[in-house]
């Protein structure tokens, strides 16, 4: 078996937990939140336990307090403040995701482990956007197709379009571990997914799914030595996707290109937010304040930065549908520092693994799946605001398989 028996798990309950976790991201919110705390208790208590903290702090431990620090100094320093708090509450999505990542890397899990646990974010995504079309299509109870515990639909896609590249890499590097059944239930999931991402209509997400899958069977035939036969696959998933899941992506994006409509108000979204920023560059204006000042405040920076203001050249948004122009605006440059310095060394270990990979097997698994979490973030970050929530949580359990401490064994 792939697996074994779970009492062979190295830390098998903190591990149970974890597996929970990692079911429940995309289903549900209450469980996801319970389970993410009793995993970080439990990952506590048995550290305690063993004194086996996963070695010395490190450079991704101090990028981790990086992103921390900048959220709280632009709660403190920012330009506004609405006197609720919710500029400090909201770096908890910050310590979300950070702790789950410096947990998962210095866990010391086995590779039958690690795999297991891609399996089950793969499986929990397919079934979530299964369970999203059906409350999309069938019951009429969301406008569109979204992920019940991720929400609105574009952040649904980023998240499946990470766990594809998840299965992709699954696929690619452990085949021939699978039964037969398993080798189809993975396929199946590959164009559930695909068809998922193009039926949601995304196209950010379907640009990048696209490039995930023909990297994807370039990497089979010349990696996993799996020649034309790995060309076809990705073709026929292609094929498949579309045939289920439609074009509606292009054909907005044709028809918005010919109405000068490409970036669908984003353009004016960012015209607002830069204003602010331009009155707050340091520490920009606090966490979720992105669209928290009113018309006069807007007119008011406009007339202190020399510049006329016309209303047409703004528009209103809770957040800037941008990764780096969210983060310049809400942190400051210190945040887009922070973050650019995460993604750079995460970028540069993909560059520096990618030898090991190319011997196959589970490291080249783990490759894929943490140069999946590291694209989508970046490349669909451009155009949405990726690594918050959930899918920044999928993101640092990808990163967290190619980000081991230097202590950590080649098998966990």
């Amino acid at each position: 078996m792939l697996l074994g028996k779970w009492r062979e798990w190295r830390h098998p309950v903190e591990f149970a937990l974890l597996l929970a976790l990692a079911f429940f991201l995309p289903l549900r919110e209450a469980p996801k939140n319970i389970f993410w705390l009793a995993y970080l208790i439990a990952w506590v208590v048995v550290r305690v336990r063993t004194r086996q903290w996963g070695g010395r702090l490190d450079g991704w431990d101090a990028m981790v307090a990086g992103l921390v620090v900048s959220g709280y100094l632009a709660a403190l320093f920012g330009g506004i403040n609405r006197g609720d708090g919710n500029e400090f509450l909201a770096v908890n999505d910050i310590w979300r995701y950070g702790l789950l990542f410096v947990c998962m890397r210095r866990g010391n899990y086995a590779d039958a482990q690690k795999l297991l646990l891609l399996g089950v974010l793969v499986a929990s995504c397919v079934i979530a956007e299964l369970e999203a079309i059906w409350n999309w299509k069938v019951i009429a109870r969301r406008p569109a197709l979204e992920l019940y515990s991720v929400g609105h639909v574009n952040h649904s896609a980023i998240y499946m379009t990470i766990c594809l590249g998840v299965a992709a890499g699954v696929a690619v590097g452990a085949h021939s571990r699978l039964a037969p059944a398993w080798r189809a239930a993975l396929g199946f999931s590959i164009l559930a997914m695909m068809s998922g991402i193009f039926l949601g209509g995304s196209r950010a997400a379907g640009a990048v799914a696209l490039v995930i899958m023909v990297a994807a069977a370039f990497i089979a035939a010349r990696v996993a030595r799996a020649g034309r036969l790995a060309w076809l696959a990705a073709l026929l998933v292609i094929l498949g996707a579309v045939l289920l899941g439609g074009t509606s992506a292009l054909k907005r994006q044709i028809e918005w290109s010919a109405t000068n409509y490409t970036l669908a108000q984003r353009d004016l979204i960012w015209n607002r937010g830069l204003v602010g920023w331009h009155a707050h560059p340091v520490f920009g204006l606090g966490m979720e304040n992105y669209g928290a000042f009113p018309e006069r405040q807007l007119k008011a920076w406009v007339a202190e930065q020399g510049k006329a203001y016309v209303a047409a050249e703004y528009a209103g948004s809770p957040h800037a549908h941008s990764l780096y122009l969210n983060t310049l605006v809400e942190r400051g440059i210190v945040g887009l520092m922070a973050l650019l310095a995460l993604l750079a060394a995460w970028g540069l270990r993909l560059v520096r693994g990618w030898r090991a990979a190319r011997d196959g097997g589970a490291v080249l698994v783990y490759w894929m799946a943490s140069a999946s979490g590291w694209f989508v973030t970046v490349a669909i970050g451009f155009a949405n605001t990726t690594l918050h929530h959930e899918h920044a949580m999928l993101a640092v359990l990808t990163l967290a398989l190619t980000a081991l401490p230097a202590r950590a064994t080649p098998d966990g």
